[in-house]
């Protein structure tokens, strides 16, 4: 198995293609780069003595010292040129941003099979091509999305994209949600390293939780349903495939080459532990609801809710999703009805789901710890609706109470447009946070299957 430690944190990294112009992709990535990479940075352009206030170098092996990674941005007729220059400098690691290969047909597919085989003739091994290339925020480099880099930006997602923009797209939408990344990497072709490559090395490092995937097809779909029956065990891993209708999968073979590779079931991969997305938002709600540190043992679950409607609709997306509501136990009924007494109207209701109507102008974070707690006697996880007020004090309130039973808290804010920054501190306190209440329930029933694959409970038993 190769490590690829050296690609996500490497000592030393080039830029073939680097510009002056800030036209061109091969002045954005080595600009991105510069101001956050620590490391020797080597712009390679044979025009230029220096680019960016760093020295450039005619070729990659006229530049000093070992090289780890290599992003390449020039035209795909000069790739292989270039690919055998890094085989001969010893490069460990190249990121093909260049596109015009397998997924133009035979002439690009020949191109890209005679890239890949050059490469490891010198044990460089390839990202891409046709692709964005890597988040690694701990080593400061990135070339995918709006977002920093540094220690202080990184977290514990992990994300593999063959597409450029559901790479950006999910980076930026999870990020504005809370979530934060160890690595992310956009892998176009997959032509050498692939998902299955990604899955492996991101399952055993040590700092990701919950890896993403959106893919059009794996290269060895056998082996990636046997590595992630194992990974989801103690990793959460979340798939969203296109490519399944006719139409899907003519636009991803000329948009990745994928045509020829395997899509998964759904049945498979739910058997093999899998969390099966079908868009975008799911995707990242998926992930926003594993940052819960806790999985839910059971399907009885409670509503916590301001709103009837907010109550109808949960209860709703309950019925759904094979949840139980259990009607709390009498005992339980006549101690939130104790703690409404004198605080709530007389039509606020007690049973589950609970509606507070809405809460007291003192004292509302006791009030919410009091309710709660009482409810999650008798539950296995629990929604709340509500409308803001996510202060330290509030979230150190459901963090604990969260700890304190092992039982999942999820909320879903009662104007979510207007609760976005308190939206995205529930999540960073690990309370994921969720746009409405049929989007959290959505995403407990997630986990909770998650919860059954550890348990030995097959997918669809209730």
């Amino acid at each position: 198995m190769t490590s690829l430690d050296r690609l996500f944190r490497p000592a030393s990294l080039a830029v073939v293609g680097a510009s002056k112009d800030p036209r061109k992709s091969g002045h954005d990535f080595l600009d991105r780069i510069r101001k956050g990479y620590a490391g020797d940075i080597y712009p390679i352009n044979p025009r230029e003595k220096e680019i960016l206030g760093l020295t450039s170098y005619p070729s990659l092996v006229e530049a000093p010292g070992d090289i780890d990674l290599v992003y390449i941005v020039v035209p795909s007729a000069r790739v292989l040129a270039v690919i055998e220059d890094c085989a001969a400098a010893g490069v460990k690691f190249a990121v093909v941003h260049t596109a015009g290969f397998a997924e133009l047909g035979p002439a690009g597919r020949q191109l890209q099979d005679a890239i890949v085989a050059t490469a490891r003739s010198g044990g460089t091994r390839l990202v891409g091509p046709n692709c964005m290339g890597i988040y690694s925020p701990r080593a400061g480099i990135n070339t995918i999305a709006a977002a920093p880099v540094g220690a202080d930006a990184a977290g514990s997602v992990a994300f593999v994209g063959q597409s450029g923009w559901a790479t950006e797209n999910v980076m930026v939408m999870a990020y504005e949600r809370g979530l934060r990344f160890s690595q992310a990497v956009s892998i176009g072709n997959q032509s050498d390293l692939t998902h299955e490559d990604m899955l492996r090395s991101f399952a055993a490092d040590g700092e990701t939780r919950s890896i993403g995937f959106y893919a059009e097809g794996f290269r060895r779909g056998d082996e990636f349903l046997r590595l992630v029956a194992e990974v989801t065990r103690t990793v959460p891993v979340v798939v969203w495939e296109s490519g399944r209708t006719e139409t899907g999968a003519r636009v991803t073979m000329s948009h990745t080459g994928s045509g020829g590779d395997d899509l998964l079931s759904v049945e498979a991969l739910a058997a093999s532990g899998v969390t099966v997305a079908d868009s975008l938002e799911q995707m990242v709600d998926f992930l926003t609801g594993f940052a819960s540190p806790v999985l839910p043992a059971g399907n009885r679950l409670a509503l916590l809710v301001e709103a009837g409607g907010a109550a109808a609709a949960g209860a709703d997306a309950a019925g759904e999703f094979g949840f139980e509501l259990p009607v709390l136990s009498e005992s339980v009924q006549d101690e939130i009805s104790a703690l409404f007494e004198g605080n709530m109207p007389p039509f606020a209701r007690p049973r589950n789901p609970v509606d507070t109507v809405w809460t007291p102008a003192e004292g509302r974070t006791e009030f919410y710890r009091r309710c709660c707690e009482m409810m999650l006697r008798e539950v296995d996880s629990l929604v709340l609706v509500n409308y803001g007020g996510y202060s330290d004090e509030f979230l150190d309130m459901l963090t604990g109470l969260r700890d304190e039973t092992g039982k999942p808290i999820v909320v879903a804010p009662g104007h979510p447009s207007e609760s976005r920054d308190g939206m995205a501190r529930l999540t960073q306190r690990t309370i994921p946070s969720f746009a409405s209440p049929e989007r959290a329930v959505a995403a407990l029933a997630a986990i909770l299957a998650v919860s059954r694959y550890r348990l030995g409970v097959s997918p669809g038993t209730s």
